[in-house]
């Protein structure tokens, strides 16, 4: 990945996702991440998903680049504008086209902005995937600096040193309904 801010055409978000536990519940998980523009068409083009998918070959593990595997990074460019993160997308594949299910979690919102040139912060998503029903399974923390420092490896052609550390951003819970 190379990303520059004087020749960049967008912006970058970064952030991380983080499961308790070692064993994957689902094949495939989805995080959404939403335009929230007041024209439709250029929401839906600017709107987008960041797959994550755990090892499958023996057991249901994840394999993320952080905290013993259970914390994946992620970044991606965006245009500029206003977005959130408002549910993840959950996919089991057992083989058979048949019982392939997906499920949805939302309820929550992590607002943000792109702005072009810049690097932003969204977080670290903690998304308890055995949560029982009573309890909400996703949660926010701002990792930044632990975030930032692994990336740099992962991805030592962009300037990270420039990425913005939003520390007043929250996650809102809500019952908003997940749009499919």
């Amino acid at each position: 990945m190379h990303f520059k801010k004087e020749t960049a055409q967008n912006g970058l978000i970064v952030g991380s996702i983080t499961f308790p536990s070692e064993k994957a519940r689902y094949t495939g998980y989805f995080i959404r991440i939403t335009s929230i523009d007041s024209d439709e068409k250029v929401a839906k083009k600017n709107s987008t998903e960041i797959h994550i998918s755990p090892d499958q070959i023996f057991k249901m593990k994840h394999t993320g680049q952080l905290d013993n595997q259970k914390t994946y990074l992620f970044a991606i460019e965006r245009p500029e504008g206003n977005y959130e993160i408002p549910s993840i997308r959950l996919f089991t594949n057992s083989g058979v086209p048949s019982l392939q299910r997906t499920n949805y979690v939302g309820g929550f919102s992590i607002p943000f902005n792109v702005k072009k040139g810049e690097i932003t912060y969204v977080g670290n998503i903690v998304f308890d995937e055995y949560a029982n029903k009573d309890i909400i399974p996703v949660n926010y923390r701002n990792n930044f600096q632990k975030d930032i420092n692994a990336i740099k490896i992962i991805q030592p052609y962009v300037d990270w040193d420039t990425a913005i550390n939003d520390t007043n951003r929250n996650i809102d819970y809500n019952n908003k309904k997940v749009k499919k």
